[in-house]
């Protein structure tokens, strides 16, 4: 889903109705992390676009502890409704079992009924790519993958992952007859993942490394429209400075491989953007079979349960059979931090400007986000 379909988020209104949605559990400390002792909160969403006039939901996630678990457990659920007559819904988590041989869970699924746009594949920025072509895209989604703890803060397991989609209401000749559906891609996939984890805490860390590397394979005998192998590693490394702020920075890369890469449907290929990599660009403006970005930012106390996250980050897509150099993308601003409850979540708000559109004045130029994850 694009910035402008899910995530141009009214933030005033917003943080105006978040209140009603929170359930409270005691009164708890009111330190710097922390506003609330909280099992759970909720978030309204409220959203506008010319894809889907104005819609409304609500998500909320809730965190506890299995027995014998040193992490905190959380499950997630979220969904919206357009007065276009358009829907998604999703939840996940991750869950962390203990006792004698400790592992965990991560899962997620969704279905969505929902509008997107199609910005073409490649790096360069074009006037086609500036406006990009609607269509709506009915799909469903899973995602598993189980890790077991080894020694020295090493995990590693099995993974699997499902995508259904059918696409209607193209208006490109090139990806489909107007008004008709049509199946774009069933995958399924295989694969093994890996990570290395020494931060103090999981879900806004003061100090420690991250790293995760994954393969899975897409194979036609399995299934799915097309062969492919999908290569991902991520590193992340937080470091204290002094007076409580926060120094963070991220590494990503994404690799989409096939004999043909061409073949590869084109929702399947890296991109970046969004609420998560370089904040600010379009999510899925960008597109190609390899994704490289870059970024960081500096936390800084403020008040209390209150902080400010001043960010950055520069990425870009990539084709292994014609790599070409185009200008890099970036994506920078600020954000403020509402500690919620014991295992450090908060209550995000985020506002980005990227480098695609040269006017200040244009709402294209900038982003606006609030959730109750951190971008990394």
């Amino acid at each position: 889903m694009t910035i402008r379909t899910v995530k141009r988020y009214l933030l005033g209104a917003s943080l105006l109705c978040l209140v009603p949605f929170v359930q409270v559990r005691g009164e708890g400390s009111r330190t710097w992390d922390k506003l609330w002792s909280l099992p759970a909160i909720g978030v309204p969403i409220i959203v506008h676009s010319p894809e889907t006039n104005w819609g409304f939901g609500a998500g909320v996630q809730g965190y506890f502890k299995l027995p014998d678990s040193e992490h905190t457990s959380i499950v997630y659920g979220d969904g919206c409704y357009t007065l276009n007559k358009q829907y998604y819904i999703s939840a996940g988590g991750t869950l962390y079992f203990g006792g004698d041989t400790p592992w965990f869970l991560r899962f997620k699924g969704s279905f969505r009924d929902y509008p997107d746009t199609y910005y073409g594949v490649g790096n360069t920025v074009t006037e086609e790519r500036l406006h990009g072509v609607p269509y709506t895209s009915q799909r469903g989604a899973a995602h598993i993958e189980a890790q077991l703890y080894l020694p020295a803060n090493w995990s590693i397991g099995p993974l699997f992952d499902f995508t259904h989609e059918k696409i209607k209401k193209w208006e490109n000749e090139k990806m489909g007859e107007c008004g008709n559906e049509k199946i774009v891609n069933i995958m399924w996939s295989l694969g093994v993942v890996t990570q290395y984890d020494t931060r103090d805490t999981l879900y806004y860390p003061h100090n420690g490394l991250f790293f995760k590397a994954s393969a899975a394979h897409y194979e036609p005998a399995l299934g799915s429209t097309a062969r492919m192998t999908h290569l991902q590693a991520d590193l992340r490394q937080f470091i204290s400075l002094p007076k409580n702020i926060i120094f963070a920075w991220q590494f990503k890369t994404e690799w989409a491989l096939s004999d043909n890469v061409e073949s590869i449907p084109f929702q399947m290929l890296p991109t970046l953007g969004g609420q998560d990599l370089v904040r600010g660009v379009r999510q899925n403006m960008f597109r190609d079979n390899v994704m490289m970005a870059l970024q960081a930012e500096f936390r800084f106390p403020l008040w209390n349960f209150l902080r400010l996250h001043a960010f950055a980050g520069i990425g870009d897509v990539y084709n292994t059979d014609h790599w070409r150099w185009a200008t890099p993308k970036i994506g920078y601003g600020l954000g403020l931090r509402i500690g919620i409850n014991d295992a450090h979540i908060n209550i995000r708000l985020d506002v980005a400007r990227n480098n695609i559109y040269k006017n200040w004045n244009t709402w294209d130029s900038y982003a606006f986000y609030i959730t109750a994850t951190e971008a990394f």
